[in-house]
């Protein structure tokens, strides 16, 4: 692995308005697939080789979350989301970019106020989501022959990692949001995929708490993985006060290749 260090700066958080953000942050060249496992469990995401964890000075919301697939226990709501989706038609394959693909995800992010400061432009779009992708994954979800959704996901033997699911505003009805979630834990189970790796759960975000319905789960607290809900739901440590203080650096300079 080829680390390149970025100078860290805060900036405007994109889920408290009255907050700023900073992360730890790199781009990454050339991983090996037991590397990016590593960088996963240690709470890393990332959009092309631009990989960051937060490390805020005075909040510590940000808790990393991932799903254990073995168990997956369907709720109701998503016993629902499967049956309106039932013409759904799904596309697998290597991330590859459209035009139609960035229409869609600029529709999308409407719903957001909060990511006005995100990716905008259709460079960007495609760095983020579709340059240098070697572990990637794409869902393209159709109805009737039409597109109306995307998930962007990565794959290894022994992970799943959703990056990003957009999709049009005119099937909102449909949950497909959920529906997509859904069909990538499957697809989990149909590997023998073990960890399915969310992202970021923040309790007091109304547009992350999503997260922690699908279980059994564990989050990222103290540099180690703890259950967080089980398969009946029953939260196993409180949504108040889960934090994850992000106090070490995961990648360190060195003149060998290592993390």
């Amino acid at each position: 692995m080829l680390a390149h260090f970025i100078d860290s700066k805060p900036f405007q958080c994109g889920y408290f308005k009255d907050r700023k953000s900073i992360f730890e942050e790199y781009l990454l060249e050339d991983i090996s697939e037991v590397e990016f496992e590593y960088l996963l469990a240690h709470g890393m995401r990332h959009f092309g080789e631009y990989y960051f964890r937060p490390r805020c000075h005075n909040c510590h919301d940000c808790v990393p979350i991932r799903l254990r697939t073995n168990d997956y226990a369907m709720t109701r709501s998503q016993k629902r989301a499967i049956q309106a989706c039932s013409q759904v038609d799904i596309r697998l394959g290597r991330p590859h970019y459209s035009e139609e693909k960035f229409k869609l995800y600029l529709g999308h992010k409407q719903r957001f106020r909060s990511l006005e400061d995100d990716v905008e432009d259709e460079e960007n779009f495609r760095l983020s989501f579709y340059a240098k992708t070697p572990f990637g994954m794409e869902f393209e979800y159709l109805l009737d022959g039409k597109l109306i959704g995307v998930a962007l996901a990565d794959v290894t033997r022994k992970t799943f990692s959703a990056i990003y699911t957009f999709y049009s505003t005119e099937y909102a009805r449909l949950s497909l949001g959920t529906y997509s979630v859904i069909k990538q834990i499957q697809f989990c189970q149909s590997r023998g995929i073990r960890y399915f790796y969310l992202g970021y759960f923040i309790a007091k975000n109304k547009s992350l708490v999503y997260k922690a319905n699908f279980r059994p789960n564990e989050v990222y607290t103290n540099h180690e993985w703890r259950p967080f809900r089980n398969a009946k739901g029953d939260f196993l440590v409180p949504e108040e006060g889960l934090q994850w203080v992000n106090s070490d650096k995961l990648v360190r300079s060195s003149t060998s290749r290592e993390f």
